[in-house]
């Protein structure tokens, strides 16, 4: 895929808030976000999938999923697969005739895949779609690794830097809220609050708060005997720092130190989640994952 680019401006059919053209160029990016959580697109497309996910919320998640995904197929034996698995994979591909789009007039005949109608972009997705499930079965000749996050210096984002201010004070005293607000603290913010679930895991208190300038949700957890936080806040406060958008918005999680405290931070639906404690960088792993117990 090294020679593949976008280029979006190029189309004379679209117009501003045309919203065929915005949906048609959101298919398009979403035929692409496997390679891009593999890395394996060039800068130029890539840098067009970065400012796609941070408004589109529904590819971010599917980013995280491919990544998810990955990981876990890295920790499984592969099986290997028949010669008449792979043999049927052949004779499928060789029966398989993929509708062409027709050059726009004074165009070259040969256009760029992304450039075709959209019975060729649905038959794109098709194809990528069954290429994924026959590696799978067939094997792969190599594995990839998933780093899990990316450290990052605390000290350089202005809302780490509120969080463990928040997270220090809070500590000191009191917990400032009880497990059963829960349903208060979710109607006072614009997204979600979800706790996590695990054997190891107790919620022990929920209570809101500002970072920012804006409203944010903390939920305090009792993780194998240890203070854990959780703040959720709006989106647009997590992405506001490049230190924080860039990974994220390529499907990683963000790590980050402050003194003893260590941080873990993702992209959750609306919102983003900072875990907080006095505990190792891996301690927040499990308990991302929802395997604290194991």
């Amino acid at each position: 895929m090294s020679d593949l680019h976008l280029n979006f401006s190029a189309q004379p059919h679209e117009q501003p808030g045309d919203d065929d053209a915005r949906e048609a160029r959101h298919q398009i990016l979403a035929t692409l976000l496997g390679a891009y959580a593999d890395g394996e697109l060039p800068p130029e497309t890539a840098s067009h999938i970065d400012a796609h996910l941070l408004g589109c919320a529904p590819c971010r998640r599917e980013v995280e999923v491919h990544g998810a995904v990955r990981e876990r197929l890295s920790r499984e034996p592969l099986s290997p697969s028949s010669d008449a698995f792979r043999q049927r994979i052949i004779e499928e591909l060789a029966h398989t005739d993929l509708p062409l789009a027709d050059p726009v007039e004074g165009e070259r005949a040969s256009l760029p895949w992304w450039r075709s109608s959209r019975a060729g972009i649905a038959a794109a997705m098709i194809a990528v779609a069954a290429l994924a499930a026959g590696l799978r079965e067939v094997g792969l000749s190599e594995r990839r690794t998933v780093a899990p996050a990316v450290t990052i210096d605390a000290m350089t984002v202005p809302l780490l830097n509120e969080v463990i201010a928040d997270y220090r004070r809070v500590t000191l005293g009191d917990l400032p809220g009880r497990a059963r607000d829960l349903d208060a603290v979710r109607s006072a913010v614009p997204f979600p609050v979800e706790p996590i679930a695990g054997d190891s895991t107790r919620l022990l208190a929920v209570w809101n708060t500002a970072l920012e300038g804006e409203p944010a949700a903390v939920l305090a957890y009792r993780w194998r005997d240890q203070l854990v936080f959780a703040y959720l806040v709006p989106e647009a406060v997590f992405f506001r720092h490049s230190s924080v958008r860039t990974p994220v918005a390529a499907g990683a999680m963000i790590s980050a130190r402050n003194g003893p405290q260590r941080m873990l931070a993702w992209a959750a639906s609306h919102s983003g989640v900072i875990l907080v404690g006095d505990v190792p960088a891996e301690a927040l792993m499990a308990l991302r994952r929802g395997d604290a117990a194991r």
